[in-house]
């Protein structure tokens, strides 16, 4: 499963690059800023599978994990062109920080339970 998430991701990966170097409507920072979401959202996958969870744990976070990269994307898609109140790059952010804390709490919850 480790080497499935990493090949889809470096495929995804590849795909954002090749669509922002044919499309022109797709700029130069949501391209890079989609990579970025690409790559942590794959790390925190594989992470997911590297780490001891609990199966019911393991599925749900897998499913949240994805819709939420998913959004991600959809939001630096749209996101504006700067770094300076760029809304959509907090709310980004945000929600990486959020899979994170989740999955580091349901990985201390996970070992507890026996």
């Amino acid at each position: 499963m480790k080497n499935i998430i990493l090949i889809i991701g470096i495929i995804l990966f590849v795909t954002n690059l090749l669509f922002g170097s044919i499309l022109s409507i797709y700029l130069t920072f949501n391209i890079w800023l989609n990579c970025g979401v690409i790559a942590v959202t794959t790390t925190l996958l594989y992470t997911l599978t590297c780490i001891t969870l609990k199966d019911g744990f393991r599925i749900s976070l897998s499913i949240l994990l994805g819709i939420m990269g998913f959004i991600e994307f959809v939001l630096g898609l749209f996101a504006p062109q700067r770094y300076i109140d760029n809304w959509y790059l907090i709310a980004i952010i945000l929600i990486v920080v959020f899979e994170a804390i989740i999955l580091t709490i349901t990985h201390i919850i996970s070992k507890k339970i026996n």
